[in-house]
């Protein structure tokens, strides 16, 4: 956890060049696993300005020494954001905005990590750069886009990640790694800097092993303090949210909520069935938009399925584009009417385990959408509604399940609050491959 590592630099107990020498020799065990895409220069020498900040008593602020990752669609100076692409991309001229703040407290950006091709997909699957290995299954996909920003965390080579998120891509990795990801309201991070897929779906936020990992890092990247004493409210269960998942998952994930809060009201937010739809036209859209040049000029070098999803989304009629502004807006008033009779929404992370990857998936992208709406139809609505969204694991045993928790805009704090009581009840579990020391 970051506050123990933190504080264990200040005691003099570890310190940030040994933590650091210690991720990149698990970065190094990982190679196999594809879930670093390239290391960032000069980690060293922050790492041993961080050590000797501690040993004079004056550390930057929380993350001081911390050794983290970001996602490769993270601007970072002087390395390419090849966003999970194989496109021939120039070097980055400046930091992005949350690398300079994190920096800023003192954290140790040693690596950028592997992700799914322009984000464009939940499953983590990438045809260039290979597949980072799901921890707790290797025949199992390990979720996206942000996968190994979260396989990084999960398998102990980084101490904490940032991922983005415009349809699920923080919250589902994290939940099929058995972590806790954060997905801000939108807006609230700075994302000058972020290769983006969407216009006005892309949230940048961290994932990490505990809730006050997670909290910690929003508050340095969104440069907003939390309050820590906020109680988690009234809460109630959005019943659709349930209705699409798995009947093992939909179980678990009840048992948990009513092991933690007891037996909570359900509400009706029928607007959610038609989330997916939704979502992958205003995804397909605008990225089509954004990504018209690498149509138009590197059209081969994408892959099979990001190709295939790119030329559909640009021709989308206008009708459809109008039906889905329009369900966008009812699901909007329908979870804000909720909202004012209930502080937090709650329901599955992902509709399922970790899906099986398919063989030729590793070789050509995947492009199964029942198994993408299956994944991550319960994310979509935070994202089209700009609602902030936490998972937290809610199982003990087997592959990890996320319990998802959905807030009022700006209400990051009373999320987070309640994912705590989650989490005093389902601690972290480290799954079987583990490249960390220990």
């Amino acid at each position: 956890m970051i506050a123990e590592l933190v504080a264990r630099f200040r005691d003099g107990q570890d310190d940030p060049v040994a933590a650091l020498e210690r991720a990149l020799a698990a970065a190094q065990r990982a190679e196999p696993d594809h879930v670093i895409r390239c290391l960032v220069p000069g980690a060293m020498e922050r790492a041993k300005a961080s050590a000797q900040r501690h040993r004079s008593r004056a550390p930057l602020g929380p993350l001081d020494g911390l050794p983290m990752v970001v996602k490769d669609c993270v601007d970072i100076r002087g390395l390419p954001t090849t966003n999970g692409t194989r496109l021939p991309i120039p070097a980055a001229e400046r930091n992005a905005t949350i690398v300079d703040r994190l920096e800023a407290a003192g954290a140790v950006i040693f690596a950028k990590a592997n992700m799914h091709e322009l984000g464009i997909q939940p499953t983590g699957v990438n045809p260039h750069h290979g597949t980072p290995v799901n921890p707790w299954d290797g025949a199992r996909i390990p979720g996206g886009s942000s996968s190994g920003a979260a396989v990084s965390v999960a398998t102990g080579i980084a101490a904490a990640a940032i991922g983005t998120d415009a349809g699920g891509s923080i919250r589902v990795p994290a939940a099929l790694n058995g972590l806790v990801g954060l997905k801000p309201t939108f807006d609230s991070v700075p994302s000058d800097g972020i290769a983006k897929l969407t216009h006005d779906l892309d949230h940048i936020g961290p994932i990490g092993w505990s809730v006050d990992d997670c909290a910690v890092l929003f508050e340095v990247i969104a440069a907003r303090a939390l309050e820590r004493s906020t109680s988690p409210g009234k809460l109630a269960l959005v019943a659709d949210l349930f209705e699409g998942a798995d009947a093992e998952v939909a179980s678990a994930v009840r048992a948990a909520a009513r092991e933690c809060f007891g037996e909570l009201p359900e509400v009706k937010a029928p607007a959610t069935a038609w989330a997916s739809a939704t979502l992958f036209v205003i995804v397909g859209e605008q990225s089509s938009q954004i990504a018209r040049w690498m149509l138009d000029r590197h059209s081969h070098l994408l892959g099979h399925d990001t190709r295939t999803i790119l030329r559909l989304g640009g021709a989308l009629p206008a009708s459809d584009r109008q039906k889905a502004a329009r369900a966008r807006q009812a699901l909007i008033a329908e979870l804000d009417r909720h909202l004012r009779d209930f502080d937090l929404l709650l329901g599955p992370t992902t509709g399922t385990h970790a899906p099986a990857l398919h063989p030729l998936a590793k070789l050509h992208g995947e492009l199964d959408t029942r198994t993408m709406a299956r994944l991550a139809s319960q994310t979509f609505p935070a994202n089209l509604s700009g609602l902030p969204s936490c998972t937290v694991p809610c199982v003990r045993e087997g592959l990890p399940l996320g319990l998802q928790i959905i807030g009022r805009r700006g209400d990051e704090a009373r999320v987070l609050a309640a994912a705590r009581v989650v989490e005093s009840k389902f601690p972290p579990r480290r799954p079987p491959r583990w490249h960390g020391a220990g």
